[in-house]
């Protein structure tokens, strides 16, 4: 793919890695966390490591977050911004959820008709 300058093409490849590496094992792990009898820790654990994992990935493409949002006026910069990582942030708001006892089995079970 061809991008305008550096700058995009350091964006394009964070926003590829937090969605399809981060996001979709962040909800892998809220799915394997639900596998244990006390899923809360484990949950709030793998939360702690994709988090670390991801802020460590994204050092070049903090640089330029500022700029990146401003290209958009107001609230909408931020909105195509979640828009670029929301594999990333469903990911991680399961692992919240399972680690702060919202999502359980039971949950899951009752919200799928079993």
């Amino acid at each position: 793919m061809l991008y305008s300058n550096q700058e995009e093409a350091i964006a394009e490849s964070y926003f590829t890695f937090a969605n399809d590496i981060a996001g979709i094992l962040a909800v892998t792990l809220a799915a394997t966390a639900l596998q244990f009898e006390h899923p809360e820790p484990f949950a709030w654990f793998f939360l702690f490591i994709i988090v670390l994992w991801a802020f460590s990935k994204g050092a070049d493409y903090r640089r330029i977050a500022k700029r990146y949002v401003a290209r958009f006026k107001g609230v909408f910069g931020y909105i195509a911004l979640f828009w670029k990582i929301k594999i990333f942030f469903i990911g991680t708001m399961c692992l919240t959820y399972v680690g702060a006892g919202v999502i359980t089995k039971n949950v899951i079970y009752k919200l799928s008709g079993f």
